[in-house]
């Protein structure tokens, strides 16, 4: 059986060491769920914990005191920390996103950030775009973003802003002019808003900006064509920004979810004796369906995810330029990932009866993330359609994917 940590053939791994520290830390990762469930975020020793291990800078520059580590290493650091601690997990995704737009900023800004602060915490949400109006040196921010994940650990605000210009939307060669900005977060207002169904430890609170101003040398636009500047020449940076994000970072935590859901069902299969029977529920047909149906879902979806990341990386390390529809192929497989560990989890949720509907279940609890991350707007159901758009030929409903 496929785990979190198996290798796709051929694939180069850099980082079997951090591994081992994931699995060094993951009691610290594991102790603290049921408070930071009721506290809307993370627990300082796990926050400690992931700082002191390097993983919110994984994706960071070596120059500047980061890790700079590879795609594909990357899915399965996250994988292995979010099979400890979901919103951990996730947390790692916040950390490290931010960084592929850091690369776009001017220098003077990337130094500001991060230059004596490896460490630094940026927290970002992209939608809805904030609003952008020039001033001197600079923008003053305005705007309100929900989903801020981790809000409170952060040291910078990344937030996408759309320029306005006499009060219109300023338009660029037919489209609206898009800026990344990166904030103070002390300039900023957090607004409590994360009372919700899962994924309830990983503080996706509102950011609400009010005339922040935001110098040049923090901000880039997001669309022209990258020039790497001096901390980005290595490959990583060629890699695809938004497939970065999307397959590596947030597909990599439904994985670890529903591979949890699979080992409690197994373990209460293994005890249950339903209503009527004299066999524990491992015995039943129906219920054996289930799992391998689940197995087949997760293994595959794994599989088609790590394949994905692995051709275009090798394809980055040879130099070549990753076109439209690969960049397509990191939506579709993280897409398809997180809808086949939804159907998973929900098939281990029937199988489990009524042992998984209560507050304290294990299932209960993966079922509640699982529908949460279900509704990612990055990968939902709607992203068959953005891909299918790209290999009709057609402009993708979702820009970013061509970064």
């Amino acid at each position: 059986m496929e785990t979190a940590m198996t290798s796709v053939p051929g694939a180069k791994i850099s980082g079997n060491h951090l591994m081992d520290t994931v699995s060094r830390i993951a009691p610290v990762l594991s102790q603290h769920i049921e408070e930071e469930e009721n506290r809307g975020r993370l627990s300082s020793p796990v926050v400690d914990a992931l700082r002191d291990a390097g993983f919110f800078k994984l994706f960071l520059p070596k120059s500047l005191g980061g890790l700079e580590t590879d795609p594909l290493t990357m899915a399965k650091i996250v994988e292995e920390v979010a099979s400890y601690n979901t919103a951990a997990g996730w947390s790692l995704m916040v950390a490290n996103s931010p960084l592929t737009i850091l690369s776009r900023i001017p220098e003077k800004g990337v130094e500001e950030l991060f230059g004596n602060d490896p460490d630094a915490f940026v927290a970002a949400s992209v939608h809805p775009p904030m609003t952008a109006n020039r001033t001197e040196g600079g923008y003053s921010i305005n705007g309100r973003n929900p989903l801020v994940s981790n809000v409170h650990e952060a040291k910078w605000v990344m937030t996408f802003t759309l320029v306005m210009e006499g009060g219109q939307l300023k338009i660029n060669n037919g489209h609206p002019e898009i800026l990344g900005v990166f904030m103070k977060a002390k300039d900023c207002r957090i607004v409590d808003t994360w009372q919700v169904l899962g994924m309830r430890a990983t503080d996706s609170n509102d950011v609400e900006a009010k005339d922040v101003f935001v110098p040049d040398h923090r901000l880039c636009h997001i669309m022209p064509e990258f020039n790497a500047g001096y901390h980005f020449k290595g490959p990583l940076y060629r890699f695809p920004a938004a497939g970065a994000n999307i397959a590596c970072l947030l597909a990599p935590v439904s994985l670890a979810v529903a591979r949890n859901a699979i080992n409690e069902l197994k373990a209460i299969a293994a005890k249950k004796t339903p209503l009527g029977s004299m066999v524990t529920i491992r015995e039943r047909g129906v219920i054996q369906r289930k799992l391998g149906r689940a197995e087949a879902l997760v293994q595959s979806a794994r599989a088609y995810l790590h394949s994905t990341i692995a051709k275009c990386w090798y394809e980055t390390l040879a130099g070549e330029t990753i076109s439209l529809e690969e960049k397509a192929d990191l939506l579709l497989a993280a897409t398809h990932t997180n809808q086949s560990c939804v159907e998973a989890i929900e098939l281990m949720y029937t199988a489990a009866g009524s042992s998984g509907i209560y507050l304290k279940s294990k299932l209960a609890h993966h079922l509640t993330d699982t529908q949460v991350l279900r509704q990612h707007g990055f990968m939902n159901e709607s992203r068959y359609e953005t891909a299918g758009q790209v290999y009709f030929g057609l402009r993708p409903d979702l820009p970013i994917i061509e970064l």
